[in-house]
């Protein structure tokens, strides 16, 4: 027999005010308190349903008809609406299928070898600028480096052409905005019709990021109907926007207004950002366990040497690759799997009313001692014979049909690019640096991450 949820004890007012106010300290208090998932009401608003369970989220990310993607609504619809990490049903089953090659196989061996000479000019780049200064150490912004070296790599596979490194600073800058106009508050627990103001320089962002979008897009198509029709398919570029552009001329395939701009939107974003993140917060951690540093950097001197990195180096470089899962366990950038009930559903022995908010956070469930030893602690090792994808509790990538299409380039990526920037320098942060992090759709710092790079 089906159950309702169990609720929080204290009124749903109160437990809705938390949620917005202290979203991260929240989560951790319903996972320590329930085993399975917890119901809270919220005036005004369907429950916010949180799933403490692994085996409860992966059931129901595999049930998408019934756990629907969340409609974006607010600021969140002037950058997109219905790109691939919004779409849902068929609309979704169609992008999936045209984009799908871009993610496989050939383009992950260029995805990586794009990150080895977009890494490898970073480091001359601060080499130089070392040797043109008078201190020992560089000062700079560690999200915002990895930013710009991600966000290049990104346009230049899944778009077609490097945005270089003046624009890549400007999408930085839109991206910071945007984290803030995204970041949890009372907003997200208000009643639904309480209405909300949206910051002018957010819809200045927005425009930013759909204008670049549309400049990629018509330099692309250009591209395009400039080479010979005589040309061989297999001749053509094979980057997710070529794709979506060729696949307007066949004649299975409907597009809603403005479709392809917001799947390059939404990969601008989708496409960097959370390995920028990751990376980020894997040289923290790298920070602050010195000793793990240097044996990334044994391994890195042995795999990579004196050549520039590239696809052939990834797999031989398995402690870097176990340190990157481990940073994506503590600090997963996507801290949280959002889902909206499409009707009453069923969910383990329990009833999950319609229109529930549903939250399946990586945060609390990757830090839970009944799934991981030692869950605070940083122990890359943890891993040693032991695959990701065979732990339940750890899912970095999401889970189901809508996991992460680009979790291949976000793995083979960072185990080069840690490696290298590791091979060449210490980064170091304050042990303080990650203490302000938000709750936006991915997890942010609340600032810069200064570093002092020797």
């Amino acid at each position: 027999m089906r159950r309702d949820l169990p609720n929080p004890p204290e009124s749903g007012l109160l437990n809705a005010l938390r949620f917005g106010d202290d979203t991260f300290r929240f989560i951790e208090t319903m996972q320590a308190r329930f085993e399975d998932a917890v119901a809270v009401p919220i005036p005004g608003r369907a429950p916010l349903v949180v799933v403490t369970n692994p085996e409860l989220v992966h059931d129901a990310l595999s049930r998408p008809a019934e756990f629907g993607r969340v409609p974006a609504t607010g600021p969140a619809a002037l950058i997109a609406t219905q790109g691939l990490v919004q779409s849902d049903g068929e609309l979704w089953q169609q992008q999936r299928s045209i984009m799908g090659p871009a993610f496989m196989g050939p383009q992950v061996r260029a995805y990586a070898n794009t990150v080895g000479r977009r890494v490898e000019t970073l480091i001359e780049e601060w080499e130089a600028d070392l040797d043109a200064s008078s201190e020992p150490t560089l000062a700079r912004n560690l999200h915002g480096e990895m930013t710009a070296l991600t966000v290049r790599v990104a346009s230049e596979i899944l778009l077609g052409e490097d945005i270089g490194r003046e624009r890549a600073e400007q999408f930085h800058s839109w991206m910071q905005v945007a984290g803030d106009e995204f970041e949890f508050g009372l907003d997200a627990v208000s009643p639904e019709w309480v209405p909300t103001r949206t910051d002018p320089e957010f819809r200045k962002a927005a425009d930013g990021i759909l204008g670049l979008a549309e400049e990629l897009i018509e330099r692309r198509r250009a591209d395009l109907a400039a080479q010979s029709a005589a040309d061989d398919d297999d001749d053509r570029p094979k980057d997710m926007l070529t794709m979506l552009l060729l696949a307007e001329d066949d004649p299975d395939v409907e597009y809603p207004p403005n479709q392809i701009r917001d799947e390059v939107a939404t990969f601008l974003i989708a496409g960097h950002e959370t390995t920028a993140l990751s990376l980020t917060y894997t040289q923290c951690l790298l920070s602050w366990h010195p000793d793990v540093r240097e044996r990334v950097r044994t391994e890195a001197e042995a795999v990579i040497g004196d050549d520039t990195p590239q696809y052939e180096h990834v797999s031989e470089l398995e402690y870097t690759g176990r340190v990157f899962q481990e940073a994506l366990r503590l600090y997963p950038a996507a801290w949280a799997v959002f889902r909206q009930s499409t009707a009453e559903v069923r969910l383990g022995d329990y009833r999950v009313p319609k229109g529930a908010a549903v939250v399946m956070p990586q945060w609390s469930i990757h830090r839970d001692g009944r799934y991981f030893d030692r869950p605070e602690t940083f122990d890359p090792d943890r891993w040693i014979g032991r695959s990701p994808q065979s732990v339940d509790a750890y899912y970095p990538f999401s889970s189901g049909p809508h996991a992460c299409i680009g979790r291949q380039f976000s793995i083979t990526g960072a185990r080069l690019a840690l490696a290298s920037i590791v091979q060449h320098f210490d980064v170091d942060v304050p042990a303080d640096a990650l203490d302000d992090l938000r709750a936006t759709p991915t997890l942010r710092p609340g600032g810069p991450v200064q570093a002092k790079i020797q």
